[in-house]
This record gives structure tokens, C-alpha cells and sequence, in this order.
């Protein structure tokens, strides 16, 4: 058995599970996909559900609401992840827009454990959207004819006010938590030092993308790049512990003090990632191995919205956009 089924959340002692359900992307029908994929995540033990108003403007959503209705277990065991969405970062915008994910997912305040999360931007540099505002689509995110969002620069300068506006939904009681970062994480881009500064800040921290994957194509980043999948050291270590290469990476994420949310709608998949959970830890050797994977590769990401801002949110040079001009 995993030495983790679940990590501390937040600063009043609740936990949250180590082993969750993704669903971003999918398919062409996503509402139906989300569905059944989630119902099926449910019955294989999955009780930590990551999803987003932007994963189809509310589809996702709706399609994990509708698994949880046809589903027959303890709802109260199901810890929900949703998130605010770029377009809502004014802080006028933040309470309305959690209960449009509650709506969505259709539960009521305080039934399930839902927390919020600021977006799914890195959090020390958040960037806001405009939204539009009037008519039945008022909440989408404003786009310029390329499709590339129109940003709003004054409320990402200012996303300490977006933060005190989520504050204050755990104050009033409409979301649980809000102290947790999720980032892409595997073994190409293992972000060690911003992992340990958040654990050092009692920040939990929720690796996305944790078997490498492919993003939408707005935001796609080394799309050449063969996935850690594929990578010989870790099919090798799968190999000789009779696991999945998944699975390894899934341990190895684990092991790290992270979270994951792999996604899968494929059931054997669904099942074989929420299996990790019964495996042994690796031996220290083998995470050594996994480790020192990137030394060969140098840090690869595959998402990154440099193309699509405008800015690298994740270069430490003065190209911030929360500095003022």
C-alpha cells in the first residue's frame, strides 16, 4: 500500500485525496464524455474530481453534476476541484462565478467538499481575461478576431483583490479551500524548488499533466517531444516492477508530496492509474533515476501560454505583467 492516500489541505486539518480524477479535454461531446468517464472514475474508488468552468465553458462541469446524480455512493466523500475561470478574476465577478460551477455541477453549498482555485494559471502570476459581459454570453472570455483572448491587465495587476474575493467565499462558507497550486509536473519539468517553497508555506501542491500529455493546440509547447511515456528509464523501472510506465509516473508524482489528476476515458486506464494507490513506493534508487531524467533532455513543457499572452508567466525576467509599464 502507497505510504499516501491523502495530503493535508488548507490549515484546518482536512486532507485531500492523493490520487484524482482529470477532465480537461474531452472529446467532441464533452458533456457525455465527462459523464461517463467521471462515473466510471467513481466506481473504480476515485473521490478527488478536478475540473473547470473553461473545460467547455460549463461542460465539464454539468457532465461531472450529472455522474454524481447517477452514481450511488456517499457524495459527501467526494472532494470536487473547480476553478475560477481567467475571465473571472475581476473581484465583483468571484462569487457569482462559483455559483455558476455549483450550479453547473449541481450541489448545494456545504454538501461537497469543493474547493477553489484561482485558475489554472501559475498563481503567482495570474492573468486576467475580459469577459463579455452582456446576453446569454456574458461570462465567455471577449476574444479578438484570432481567437486569442483580450486580456485585462489592470485586474492581473491587482490579483491580490481577486484572492481577498476568494478569501471571502471560504469565510462565508461557499467553498472549503483555496490553498493549493497546481502546476505541471512530471519528470521533464520537475519544479523541485517551487514544491518545496509551498510546502515550507503549507501550500499543497496538485500535479497536473503528470504523465506529460498534450494540450490544446493554443497553448501547446514541444509538441515534438516524446512524452515521459515513452521514456526507456521509465518503461525500464516499469518493467521491473510489473507496472504500467503510468503508473510509475503516477508513484514517482506521489512519492514527490504531490497530488496528481491524471486523465483517462479509456476504463482500463481509469482503473490502472487509481490502482497505483495499492502499489509499492519505488525504491529510492529508481525516483534517483526518473530524477536525473532531465539532465539529458534539459526542462520541457508542455504548456506554456507564450505565444497566447503575449509574455512568458513563467520567466523570471521583469516581463511580469503585474509590473506596471
Amino acid at each position: 500500500m502507497s505510504h499516501k492516500e491523502s495530503f493535508p489541505i488548507g490549515t484546518k486539518g482536512a486532507t485531500i485525496p492523493a490520487v484524482g480524477f482529470g477532465t480537461f479535454q474531452p472529446d467532441s461531446n464533452p458533456e457525455a464524455g465527462v459523464t461517463g468517464a467521471v462515473l466510471r472514475a467513481l466506481e473504480a474508488g476515485y473521490r478527488h474530481i478536478d475540473t473547470a468552468w473553461m473545460y467547455g465553458n460549463g461542460e465539464a462541469e454539468r457532465g461531472v453534476g450529472e455522474a454524481l446524480r447517477r452514481w450511488n455512493g456517499k457524495r459527501e466523500d467526494v472532494f470536487i476541484v473547480t476553478k475560477l475561470a481567467n475571465a473571472h478574476h475581476k473581484p465583483a465577478d468571484v462569487a457569482a462565478a462559483l455559483e455558476l460551477s455549483l450550479k453547473n455541477i449541481g450541489v448545494e453549498y456545504g454538501t461537497l467538499e469543493t474547493w477553489y482555485h484561482l485558475s489554472h494559471a501559475n498563481v503567482i502570476a495570474p492573468v486576467a481575461y475580459e469577459r463579455v459581459g452582456e446576453g446569454e454570453n456574458e461570462w465567455l472570455t471577449a476574444r479578438f478576431p484570432d481567437g486569442k483572448p483580450k486580456l485585462d491587465m489592470p485586474t492581473t495587476r491587482r490579483y491580490d483583490l481577486t484572492w481577498k474575493a476568494m478569501e471571502q467565499l471560504v469565510e462565508t462558507g461557499k467553498a472549503k479551500h483555496i490553498a493549493a497550486n497546481q502546476v505541471e509536473v512530471h519528470p521533464y519539468l520537475l519544479e523541485t524548488e517551487l514544491i518545496q517553497f509551498c510546502n515550507q508555506n503549507g501550500i499543497h501542491v496538485t500535479a497536473f499533466s503528470p504523465l506529460g500529455g498534450k494540450p490544446v493546440a493554443a497553448v501547446a509547447a514541444n509538441a515534438d517531444v516524446p512524452g515521459p511515456l515513452q521514456n526507456e528509464i521509465v518503461k525500464s523501472i516499469a518493467e521491473k516492477h510489473g507496472m504500467s510506465s503510468g503508473q510509475v509516473l503516477l508513484k514517482w508524482g506521489l512519492q514527490r508530496g504531490t497530488s496528481v489528476i491524471p486523465k483517462a476515458y479509456t476504463p482500463s486506464h481509469i482503473v490502472d492509474n487509481f490502482a497505483v494507490l495499492e502499489l509499492p513506493d519505488l525504491p529510492r534508487e529508481d525516483c534517483t533515476a526518473i530524477d536525473e531524467i532531465r539532465k539529458e533532455l534539459g526542462e520541457v513543457r508542455f504548456i506554456n501560454y507564450l505565444s497566447h499572452w503575449g509574455f512568458d508567466i513563467y520567466c523570471p525576467e521583469p516581463d511580469d505583467p503585474t509590473e506596471e509599464p
